[in-house]
């Protein structure tokens, strides 16, 4: 029988944006002990619908996105959804260049977890203030503006060294902490100045609280980008 987790997760849109404009999208099922996070790239076409299939299909579909025929499926879905009849030129034009999205999954088995991630959506591991793995990027400066991503266009299939996959057993108060780009470098140059990861679970009490923690990171210099955090407790 696996440990007891416990998930909490928020999202804050860039600043000067409403929530509708958040292109990341989170999603955790307990029940199965799935959760997931995606980052929707602003310069593709309607990311926002493409981080949402991402996290769904792997939580509560149960399935691996980034498997070539699951992927085929989930980009004809994203197809159906925003090719609707009425569409500003401008939007029509777009859409061919397809959407775009970093994304993490986390599954938990018994006292085990799997992990796989695509772009700079990342993963820490923590038991009390050690990181005993953190992925796909484990540096602030591997963040670049360039991340790989996985793309509706078909053919564009994430390949196996674009995919990076990590693992293994914890324990009773471990920390999991899925998070989109920005929030994710902010974390590792903390860590790397302190040795200790920010206490970003303190923060997650409610959307205020979270906004209030995303707003005082930006004044210290994290990146103005859609912030999302799931933090998975054992």
């Amino acid at each position: 029988m696996g440990l007891r987790l416990h998930a909490s997760a928020q999202t804050v849109p860039k600043r000067g944006r409403i929530a509708a404009e958040n292109e990341d999208s989170v999603s955790c099922d307990m029940g199965s002990g799935r959760f997931a996070v995606a980052d929707g790239a602003s310069t593709s076409a309607r990311p926002e619908v493409w981080s949402e299939i991402l996290v769904n299909a792997f939580t509560h579909e149960g399935v691996d996105p980034l498997a070539p025929d699951i992927l085929d499926r989930l980009r004809r879905s994203w197809w159906q959804q925003v090719a609707r009849p009425g569409l500003p030129w401008w939007a029509l034009e777009k859409l061919p260049q397809g959407g775009a999205a970093a994304f993490v999954g986390l599954t938990t088995r018994g006292s085990d977890y799997q992990v796989r991630a695509v772009g700079d959506s990342c993963f820490f591991h923590l038991r009390g203030p050690e990181m005993l793995l953190a992925g796909p990027l484990d540096r602030a400066d591997l963040f670049s503006r360039f991340p790989t991503l996985v793309s509706t266009r078909p053919g564009a299939s994430a390949t196996a060294d674009a995919i990076w996959d990590g693992g293994g057993s914890y324990e009773a108060g471990d920390l999991f902490v899925l998070a989109t780009d920005a929030l994710a470098k902010h974390l590792l140059q903390a860590y790397e100045t302190t040795g200790c990861l920010l206490p970003v679970s303190d923060h997650l009490g409610s959307p205020d609280a979270f906004a209030d923690f995303v707003t005082r990171s930006r004044e210290s210099g994290m990146d103005n980008d859609d912030t999302t955090v799931c933090v998975v407790q054992t």
